[in-house]
């Protein structure tokens, strides 16, 4: 094996054991950490795999090899972004919901105190 797959295995196993630790520490739920370590697996499979990026270079038609994590790259960073997009979104949406509902129950307890004070 050559020095630049091993340094690339080495960092690949390390990405993976730093996210399985964030989630063993529950600071990285696991529904996140899903992402990062399918990418960290992948990582894992062409550092042992050399010849892989070759064979996927010739099927997309680029001259030069290492070239080819370009694009996987960046592949892999626009399903985060889109990923990380829908739960801002939906968190948007609750923390919303949620404010309409305090602003509910506010009043209501406005109201009762109201209630409660006319009554005494």
């Amino acid at each position: 094996m050559k020095r630049v797959q091993l340094i690339s295995l080495f960092a690949s196993l390390g990405l993976l054991g730093i996210v399985l630790e964030l989630v063993r520490r529950k600071l990285l739920k696991e529904r996140f950490a899903l992402l990062w370590i399918f990418s960290a697996l992948v990582l894992v499979l062409f550092s042992f795999w050399a010849d892989l990026l070759e064979i996927l270079a010739n099927l997309v038609g680029i001259y030069y090899a290492p070239a080819v994590l370009l694009p996987i790259m960046l592949f892999f960073v626009i399903v985060l972004f889109l990923y990380f997009s829908v739960i801002v979104t939906k968190q948007g949406d609750r923390i919303k919901t949620m404010a309409q509902n305090i602003s509910i129950l506010e009043e209501r307890v406005r109201e009762l105190e109201e209630k409660g004070e006319k009554e005494e």
